[in-house]
């Protein structure tokens, strides 16, 4: 896990032993390889965490699926089997995604909402081409056949029960409604505005706030909540997780997307950290981002990248959650623009457990996901030597080694790597002099 620091310059705490004993560690493993037949005998220990960035033998990447949207964009799509990266150069970028499976009446509003697609695409496109042929939805005599025990038999373990409600984003070009509809921006809202201890969001964007140009009210619904709980003296934390930069392969693209995610976060008046400074609330102490990143050895060296963060998830107080396709902007959330779907999870199994010192309930389907993320970025889902307790998302305790545990892999990266972004480059002109670095996985770690 690696996070961007905010624009006050914070900077990590310094532990250039941490440093140096690490890359030993790693420096150690390089050697066992042979550059020139790239043996991946410690792949599977280097691989289970973090993800891999790498795949020289074609295992598990195969043609274009071993990509890389910061070095290349995507060609020749009908070649789908060949590469079109150099895979012993090019590190691959790992992508982090989350998804879900639902079963009964919520799937049949997902199955209907495609059959809705598909036919005013067909009368608008393909008429008279019986090639595409009108789909009509299936009709259920008995509603009981619609329940998730005839499923069970096609699942490994035994399935949540869970209140499941379909949402969407989508207007008349895009479903051939009257009206248009931005119900997934409407449960996002309501789920910001119903928590009561935290928010963990995962989104591949973060546009959102008071501006001319942009109009989704997700930003000014979190601003609202983190007041709130300020002025009441909660405990209240919200955790986002996005890219580290967009992945786009164009500088003016990158530019332009960073643009808009920096005026929602911290710059100019209107971004959410300056409105909370303004209302007399300290941001951190409520609202942390973070993004992720990947390291492995190619060809005999140390390589990395950036984790790019594809999901659009959003869980609440362990209880509730969204998950779909609808970034945060304007174009997945408006509804005549893009067109989005999502389900929001409300819990019904609950269990007890321990927020900030205070005895709640839980949602098992909620909380079990919640964890399963707070492990994988941790590093802890296999081995937890320091007994990393994730439960409680909410304390001073958890929060704050959170953001420490940030900062140090921050440090570490810009050590070895030196990565972008950094506090250290503040200006396009100070680029160069920073790539020109000597890097630490270039030395030699015992001369």
């Amino acid at each position: 896990m690696d996070t961007p620091r905010n624009e006050s310059g914070e900077q990590a705490i310094h532990r250039p032993n941490l440093v140096i004993k690490r890359w030993r560690k790693i420096a150690k493993m390089i050697k066992k390889n042979d550059p020139e037949e790239d043996s991946e005998e410690e792949e599977p220990q280097l691989n289970v965490n973090p993800p891999p960035v790498m795949d020289t033998k074609h295992r598990f990447f195969i043609g274009k699926d071993y990509a890389n949207a910061y070095d290349k964009d995507f060609e020749l799509l009908d070649k789908f089997n060949e590469d079109f990266i150099d895979r012993k150069k090019v590190v691959r970028m790992p992508w982090h995604d989350e998804a879900l499976v639902v079963f009964g009446e919520v799937a049949r509003d997902a199955a209907r909402h495609f059959i809705q697609r598909w036919n005013i695409h067909k009368s608008e496109k393909f008429k008279y081409d019986d090639s595409y042929p009108f789909l009509l939805p299936k009709t259920y005599s008995d509603k009981d056949e619609l329940s998730v025990k005839n499923w069970k038999k096609f699942l490994d373990s035994k399935p949540f029960q869970v209140n499941a409600q379909f949402v969407r984003s989508v207007g008349p070009w895009s479903c051939g409604t009257k009206t248009i509809e931005a119900s997934i921006q409407n449960a996002y809202i309501q789920l910001i505005g119903e928590a009561q201890h935290f928010i963990y969001i995962e989104n591949q964007f973060f546009i959102t706030g008071e501006n001319s140009q942009i109009h989704n009210q997700i930003g000014d619904a979190l601003y609202q909540r983190i007041l709130q709980a300020h002025t009441c003296n909660e405990k209240f934390r919200v955790y986002i997780i996005l890219p580290l930069l967009p992945g786009f392969n164009t500088q003016n693209a990158v530019f332009a997307v960073l643009y808009f995610i920096m005026c929602s976060i911290t710059k100019g008046d209107k971004s959410l950290y300056r409105k909370l400074e303004k209302a007399g609330v300290p941001p951190d102490d409520y609202i942390s981002f973070f993004g992720m990143r990947a390291h492995d050895v190619l060809m005999g060296e140390l390589v990395q990248e950036i984790i790019y963060v594809h999901s659009k998830l959003m869980i609440v107080d362990d209880k509730k959650l969204i998950c779909g396709s609808a970034n945060i902007n304007d174009r997945s959330l408006l509804g005549h623009r893009d067109s989005e779907v999502g389900v929001v999870i409300y819990d019904l199994e609950e269990e007890e457990t321990i927020f900030n010192e205070k005895t709640v309930q839980v949602g098992k389907f909620c909380s079990s996901w919640r964890r399963r993320l707070f492990k994988m970025m941790l590093g802890i889902q296999y081995d937890n030597p320091e007994n990393i307790n994730v439960d409680d998302p909410v304390s001073d305790k958890f929060y704050y080694e959170f953001r420490d545990i940030a900062r140090k892999n921050t440090l570490i990266y810009e050590e070895v790597f030196w990565t972008l972004p950094t506090d250290r480059v503040r200006k396009l002109c100070q680029v160069s002099s920073y790539n020109s670095q000597p890097k630490l996985k270039d030395t030699d770690p015992y001369k």
